[in-house]
């Protein structure tokens, strides 16, 4: 079986969408060398200071494009995030945002904004990693008796054994 990585075949004004995270750039993806239309977000251009060049030029070219999401897709982005338990930065939730508004396809290599993705059915593809082949949740499980807690759980030990909580990855079983 090949890997469960989401590829439309949607199109804005008859080029392929592709929207890259901070990720895909510092990975080597260059949008000057590619077809499509691609975007990002100016968090994610702050946030890539390494590869600013590639940026700039691809800005010039006319083959990147700086768009800013809605704010109910980024709140909608963020309550999915609190759901499956990963912690994606603000610029994180923006991008994905910026995916589900253009209807296009995210560019990155980020495990939990995969995961995020995959939630909220947006499709993307890795760059250089494999990407996640299964969508989890994270929860809190107590190191001692094993209970499982909700990711948000504001403790830090359990309240039936006391033994320290630590952060853990569960596999998704079901809607």
């Amino acid at each position: 079986m090949g890997r469960a990585v989401f590829i439309p075949r949607k199109e804005l004004h008859g080029n392929l969408v592709k929207v890259l995270d901070a990720s895909s750039f510092i990975h080597g993806y260059n949008p000057s060398l590619e077809k499509g239309e691609h975007y990002t977000t100016s968090g994610v251009v702050e946030e890539v200071k390494s590869k600013r060049d590639v940026i700039y030029l691809a800005l010039e070219y006319g083959k990147l494009f700086i768009r800013e999401p809605r704010r109910e897709t980024v709140e909608r982005v963020k309550k999915a995030s609190l759901e499956t338990g990963d912690n994606l930065s603000q610029c994180d939730m923006e991008i994905l945002a910026l995916a589900i508004d253009l209807g296009g396809i995210l560019y990155t290599d980020d495990y939990g904004l995969q995961n995020v993705a995959r939630k909220l059915s947006v499709p993307f593809r890795p760059v250089i990693a494999r990407g996640i082949r299964e969508e989890f949740t994270w929860r809190l499980v107590c190191r001692g008796c094993k209970r499982i807690y909700p990711i948000d759980y504001q403790e830090e030990v359990c309240e039936i054994c006391g033994s320290p909580l630590e952060r853990k990855r569960v596999k998704k079983r079901g809607n």
